[in-house]
């Protein structure tokens, strides 16, 4: 369970104990289409959905699935005083959070007829994927996430374990940025070589070209366990 008092630090090992439930919940769920298109399917299959743990975190996920692999990006969130806060945690790197200005903002771009919880899931459907690299912004160092809608920027907190995300620019309000207009490349470098995973440095404090990878997941083999 998520406390108000919590750290962020403390909220993503929470999220990391409890992500074990959530990948069995859709193993359940979708592990019969992983097999078929294993058989011969073609392109990737994208499933976005909601699940509550026995813990009562409570998750928006997207799993997708190629003839090759298939890969959970899972986005637990909360709600205090301040609005709806999310964090999206993946097998490598830190923990990505996002605070409720962030959601609001992207919000009031993109889903202005929506409340931020729908906002909320559309964000994650979209932008699950996120290809991020160091860069310095306002002369302090920062973390810059490109996403399919823009961008993301934040602080890299705890030792490494926690990106705060501050503040998020969509692609035109980017590409007045020096610092975040050539990332679109970087993005679009990640999904050609989606189907395989590269080799990082082995560290994950700078392992920078596998954060926001997700879980890889063999679904039929998580039901059968």
């Amino acid at each position: 369970m998520i406390l108000s008092d919590m750290s962020l630090a403390e909220i993503a090992a929470v999220l990391r104990k409890d992500v074990v439930g959530l990948q069995r919940h859709v193993a359940e769920r979708y592990w019969d289409m992983e097999r078929n298109h294993r058989k011969g399917g073609k392109g990737v299959i994208v499933q976005a959905g909601e699940f509550t743990s026995a813990d009562r975190v409570q998750w928006v996920y997207v799993v997708t699935i190629s003839s090759r692999k298939t890969t959970l990006y899972p986005l637990g969130w909360y709600f205090t005083r301040e609005g709806i806060h999310c964090m999206q945690i993946d097998a490598e790197g830190p923990a990505t959070y996002m605070r409720p200005h962030v959601l609001e903002r992207y919000r009031q771009r993109f889903y202005k007829d929506a409340d931020v919880l729908e906002a909320m899931r559309h964000m994650h459907t979209r932008n699950y994927d996120k290809a991020s690299e160091p860069r310095t912004y306002k002369g302090r160092p920062a973390i810059a996430s490109a996403v399919e809608d823009g961008f993301l920027l934040g602080d890299i907190l705890y030792n490494g374990n926690v990106v705060d995300y501050h503040t998020f620019y969509d692609v035109d309000m980017g590409a007045k940025e020096t610092i975040l207009r050539d990332m679109r490349k970087l993005l679009e470098w990640r999904r050609y070589f989606n189907a395989m995973t590269p080799k990082g440095s082995g560290d994950q404090a700078t392992d920078y070209v596998n954060w926001g990878r997700g879980y890889q997941v063999r679904l039929e083999r998580l039901r059968a366990a």
